[in-house]
This record gives C-alpha cells, sequence and structure tokens, in this order.
C-alpha cells in the first residue's frame, strides 16, 4: 500500500515448518480388554494433545470428536471411553492436517490390536476377523457413530490373497530359523470423513451442518455447465462430479463443465476438506439434477 506497487513474498519450507499449522502432537495412555477367546470387550484412552501456542481453527474437535468417535474402527467393541485434554505448549498450533485426528485414533485401536493378539498368541489376522463387525446396513458403535453399511471380512480376505499372506508367514518362520527377520504389517480401518449435515457438524459449531449447493445449466447448445460452492485443489474433483451429472442426465462428460472458486457466479459452499467433496457435493449435484431432469420432463411434455 505504501509503495501503491504489488510485492509478492514466497516463504522457505524452513519458514512453513516453523510458523504453520501441525498436524498432531499427542501422548496416550490406552488400554484394552479381551476375553481368552480373542473376543474385544473394551477400549479405553487418556489423551493429551497438544494444541500449541494458541488454539486455531478446528484444534479442538480434532483430539475429540475427530478422534474420540473412531474408537471401535471396524470391530465390534462394545465399549469405549476416550477422555482428551488439551494441552497448551510454545510450538507452533496444531490443526486440521493430514487425517486430522483419525490417524491417531487408528493408530491407537491397531497397535492395541496388535498387542493383544501377541499376548493371546493369535495371529493378528486371525485375531482382527474374529473382531470384524459382520456384514451390515445401518450399524450403530459404541461411541454413537452410525455406519452406513459394510462387509469387512470378505475385504480382509481378498487383501491377504493378493499378499499371499499365509506363504509369507511361512518362509517368514523359515527365514527366521535361519537368523534372518522378515516382517508383515496388518491394519484394518474405517474412516470418519465426508464431513456433511449431521449431529456430530452441528456439535462442533457448525449449525445447521456442513451443507453444500450446486446450480446446473443446460445450456442452448447442449452444454452442461455446473457451478459448486465447494473448491476442489488438485484432488480431480472435477472429472468426479462431471461423471455424476453424467450418470443421471445422460450426458458426456465432455460436455460437463464445472466451475468453482468464483465468487461471482457459484453458490455458498463449506469447501473442500475431511473427504467431503464428492460425498456432499455430489450428493448435490446429484439432487440437482433430478430437479433438472422434472423439470426438462415437463418442458418436453409440453
Amino acid at each position: 500500500m505504501k509503495l501503491n506497487r504489488p510485492v509478492k513474498w514466497t516463504e522457505t519450507r524452513s519458514e512453513n515448518f516453523q510458523i504453520t499449522i501441525h498436524g498432531r502432537d499427542h501422548v496416550e495412555y490406552v488400554q484394552m480388554a479381551a476375553n481368552k477367546d480373542g473376543k474385544v470387550l473394551g477400549i479405553r484412552a487418556t489423551v493429551y494433545a497438544g494444541l500449541g501456542a494458541y488454539i486455531s481453527t478446528a484444534a479442538p474437535g480434532i483430539p475429540t470428536y475427530l478422534h474420540g468417535l473412531m474408537y471401535c474402527g471396524p470391530y465390534t467393541i462394545d465399549s469405549a471411553y476416550c477422555e482428551s485434554i488439551g494441552v497448551m505448549t510454545n510450538t507452533a498450533p496444531t490443526d486440521a492436517y493430514r487425517g486430522a485426528g483419525r490417524p491417531e485414533a487408528t493408530f491407537l485401536i491397531e497397535r492395541l490390536m496388535d498387542m493383544v493378539a501377541k499376548e493371546l498368541k493369535l495371529d493378528p489376522v486371525e485375531f482382527r476377523r474374529k473382531n470384524l463387525i459382520p456384514k451390515f446396513e445401518n450399524h450403530t458403535v459404541a461411541t454413537g457413530v452410525i455406519y452406513d453399511s459394510g462387509d469387512y471380512v470378505p475385504a480382509l480376505d481378498k487383501a491377504m490373497a493378493m499378499a499371499g499372506y499365509d506363504n509369507f508367514r511361512k518362509e517368514q518362520a523359515e527365514a527366521r530359523a535361519n537368523g534372518k527377520y522378515l516382517g508383515i504389517g496388518v491394519t484394518t480401518y474405517t474412516e470418519m470423513c465426508g464431513l456433511g449435515p449431521s449431529q456430530v457438524a452441528g456439535a462442533i459449531g457448525f449449525q445447521g451442518g456442513l451443507w453444500e449447493s450446486a446450480i446446473i445449466r443446460v445450456t442452448p447448445t447442449g452444454k452442461v455447465q455446473a457451478m459448486i460452492g465447494s473448491s476442489p485443489h488438485g484432488q480431480g474433483a472435477e472429472t468426479t462430479l462431471a461423471q455424476i451429472i453424467g450418470d443421471e442426465l445422460g450426458f458426456p462428460v465432455d460436455d460437463i463443465e464445472i466451475v468453482h472458486g468464483d465468487t461471482n457466479e457459484t453458490p455458498m459452499g463449506w469447501g473442500t476438506y475431511g473427504s467431503r467433496t464428492t460425498p456432499v457435493t455430489g450428493a448435490a449435484l446429484a439432487k440437482a439434477s433430478r430437479k433438472l431432469k422434472e423439470k426438462a420432463r415437463v418442458m418436453a411434455a409440453h
């Protein structure tokens, strides 16, 4: 403003690490209960979550709603408890960065699953298979979260077959007998993401939920233009969203333009984060497409 000239500044990677948000800083004290048959009964944790020198935008929600609600994972765990204690430190603040609470929960659960399997002298895959939720529609876990659908055991079996797990375990035993160590890691998890209109969204301060909006126009040239409220930043969502519209309306994907990030043209939206662009913006586009079809039928009939 003083020079009446444009000024450009590009930070170094070191400056970025020092002053922008950090991803996670947890010290976790954890317990898992299981019976001798290998059935997990409960999980409990006290988490000290470093928040940095001051509270950033979503920082308190990350070690609480986005972390504690994940404690059942894909397993039939009857009881789950999380006490999360925010700790102010002298670092840059923590916030939503690469997973935001969910990786911390997954590591906690899966590390315990491995430790309990070892304690019970069970293969870690068999231990997980024994505790996976059977095929379901609308299953409520102990933390109160409702899973919409799942069939986890076939997915695990397919992954193990592709990895040649049983043969590897034999090779591993033979190698160990000769003083060589081979390892294989196993994890099964579900992720709470795709944040949209929900009670959780309201609970963390987004009243009315994290909705999305969309406007779809068919031009006189037979092309489709869709304006969306969220703004993808490199995930390639434009292609996916165009495919959703194409499936609904029967237009080739090449004839569909997705417009975002232009506040002169686009409707209000909550943005792209939490793996939500396709499920929430995509749902908005699907609904808008169906309304457009109904309008087109009336016009065509006339």
